[in-house]
């Protein structure tokens, strides 16, 4: 229980990598909320998460507007009048194209959700966490370590949060608050959606790692947010590459 008493906020909480970070906090004691943009959906799963034994609120909106950020720090202090970690999750995916052919709607929506949404979040929660102090879990991608190929919009959003987050880990450190990146490649919907009629695709994704495996979302991706959640962790400003081995840079 090395969460017991702690609160949480993670962003994308009703899916994916999202839910697989909230059951891990749940496993470890923490309180939560969930944000996502479909409230039964966040129901359903605060749902799963209540049935174990876990205080949940499920908290909908659109990550990419700073009320919705506002609104999630103000209903979880009114709720369990404390904050000590944010997970910045949420992330919208269009499909991928060519540099030159992302309109400025398709690079708008991107990177408002991923990097304005993260900014948001961490600027609304920074008060609350410099309480006490506390830790917040970023996400990167290696799609901007790598440059992949048509992911401009998504590659700016991911590598402008890496950046963010440095800079946050500087200006905060002093209020006891650690800010630090993931950069995932996990078996989550949205990836396996990614070679959905193509395994042989994955196959040869996954034969590309060195561990020879996607992450879990839960056993890998969450246990590993649990530890960057906990008061044993003394790092910050870092980027971890939870990929199998994809990216080892």
């Amino acid at each position: 229980m090395t969460l017991k008493d702690k609160v949480a906020i993670v962003t994308g909480g009703g899916q994916g990598i999202g839910f697989g970070i909230a059951r891990a906090f749940a496993d470890e004691g923490a309180k939560l909320a969930l944000t996502g943009r479909v409230q039964e959906k966040l129901e359903r799963k605060a749902e799963e998460l209540r049935a174990a034994g876990t205080e949940v609120l499920a908290i909908a909106g659109d990550v990419a507007l700073r009320a919705t950020a506002r609104a999630a720090v103000a209903q979880t202090l009114a709720a369990f009048g404390r904050l000590d970690v944010l997970v910045n999750n949420a992330q919208t995916i269009i499909p991928h194209r060519s540099a030159e052919l992302q309109d400025d709607a398709q690079l708008e929506t991107v990177i408002r959700s991923g990097l304005f949404g993260t900014i948001y979040f961490m600027q609304e929660a920074y008060a609350a966490l410099a309480v006490r102090g506390g830790s917040i879990i970023n996400f990167g991608s290696m799609m901007g370590v790598e440059g992949g190929a048509g992911a401009l919009d998504y590659a700016a959003a991911k590598e402008g949060i890496r950046g963010a987050s440095r800079v946050a880990a500087r200006d905060w450190g002093k209020d006891g608050i650690r800010v630090n990146v993931i950069c995932p490649g996990a078996a989550s919907e949205k990836f396996l959606a990614v070679f959905e009629g193509n395994p042989e695709h994955l196959a040869r994704y996954q034969a590309s790692l060195a561990l020879r495996r996607a992450a879990d979302p839960y056993r890998d991706i969450g246990r590993l947010a649990v530890f960057l959640a906990g008061d044993d962790c003394f790092l910050t400003g870092q980027t971890l590459h939870a990929d199998g081995g994809k990216v080892m840079t």
